[in-house]
């Protein structure tokens, strides 16, 4: 018997179409990520030979460590005129100051009595959206200054700016940049930069004043002010406003009861307005006092020798936020400067928010980072 060979199944006609297509679609695939593998040859495969891509700007570093390379300010035999001058004013949220001196010169300046380190420098300029990162500063010691040119006069002119995108300054090179057009700050991780930092939220401009004894009819005024008076000043005005700036100290102070110039205790709104107050005054001329604890109003705020020692130590608030009261318009008779009977008022609230500060070892300016312990 013919043996017959069974037949091989028949495709339908639909399934060699499906197929086709299938078979189309994956080779057109193919050497479309081919082409575009020969058009962007960097995508997901790195760097191909022969094609580099640009660094990204590096950032200069600076050391104001010893005196080769800064000078300090507030030391001993300086002159009067340069230890009160309104080029020493500062503002407190910057204590690491930098300044325009010209169109290509800056300085760099501590008021701190502390060294910092770990610090960017930020240039905003006029007209750009973001500030730039000027340089690094490794290491400023306690009260150094120093005059620099810009960098990018002589260096490279390409920077980053806080949102890390490349900024090229060269129409700068040549000509500088206008003193008008320029602001700078410092920003950093470190501890004790996150806490100078913090000190923004006070409006404070500090200078250091020699005030004339014969200027005052109970004669209060220290004959001369001295370049140690002003260093130990410095700490004492950034612990007392990094007190001030507290989410504590503001909580403790509108839960404390305090009475006004009529001796009527104040609303919360009040006290709101008269924290406010505190935090917003314009200007410190600092100064040092004898025969009283303390002198205060308008934009004058004197403090006894003895507190300018104790302030890492011990509570200063009730002559330091007493004369701030006198600054913002309180009088002897409210408890803005003055405890009540029962010891309730500003200086017992932001004097226990003091304390704990010092118990915890909170406050920026300590004996054990003080870079001149012979002044304590």
């Amino acid at each position: 018997m013919k043996q017959i060979s069974p037949k091989k199944p028949t495709r339908p006609k639909s399934s060699h179409l499906t197929l086709a297509i299938v078979l189309c679609f994956v080779l057109l695939n193919f050497f479309s990520c081919k082409k575009l593998e020969q058009l962007n040859p960097l995508k997901d495969h790195g760097s191909s030979p022969g094609q580099k891509s640009e660094p990204a700007p590096s950032l200069v570093e600076y050391n104001f460590d010893n005196d080769s390379n800064s000078g300090l300010m507030f030391q001993d035999g300086e002159s009067m005129a340069l230890l009160t001058s309104e080029a020493r004013r500062y503002e407190i949220g910057k204590v690491l100051r930098v300044k325009a001196v010209d169109s290509t010169m800056i300085e760099v300046a501590n008021f701190a009595p502390v060294d910092i380190l770990d610090a960017t420098i930020l240039l905003t300029i006029e007209g750009q959206s973001k500030p730039i990162k000027l340089f690094r500063i490794g290491k400023i010691r306690a009260h150094a200054v120093k005059a620099i040119p810009y960098s990018f006069i002589k260096g490279s002119t390409k920077f980053l700016n806080t949102d890390n995108q490349v900024v090229d300054l060269a129409q700068y090179r040549t000509t500088g940049i206008p003193t008008n057009k320029v602001s700078f700050d410092f920003t950093g991780t470190t501890d004790l930069i996150i806490k100078l930092k913090s000190l923004a939220k006070l409006k404070w401009t500090i200078k250091y004043q020699d005030f004339d004894p014969a200027d005052d009819p109970a004669n209060n005024w220290k004959e001369n002010i001295s370049p140690k008076d002003v260093r130990r000043f410095t700490g004492l005005m950034i612990n007392l406003a990094y007190m001030l700036q507290a989410d504590t100290t503001q909580k403790a102070f509108l839960a404390e009861p305090i009475t006004d110039n009529n001796k009527v205790l104040m609303t919360t709104q009040q006290k709101q307005q008269a924290f406010n107050s505190i935090l917003n005054i314009p200007k410190f001329n600092c100064g040092v006092v004898v025969n009283v604890s303390g002198l205060g109003g308008g934009s004058t705020f004197g403090l006894a020798d003895y507190l300018l020692v104790k302030y890492m130590t011990k509570n200063i608030c009730y002559e330091a936020v007493h004369e701030i009261g006198h600054m913002v318009g309180f009088s002897h008779s409210s408890s803005m400067t003055y405890p009540t009977s029962d010891n309730r008022g500003a200086v017992v609230a932001t004097g226990n928010v003091y304390m704990m500060m010092i118990a915890k070892g909170l406050l920026p300016i300590k004996t054990s980072n003080y870079y001149k312990p012979s002044d304590l």
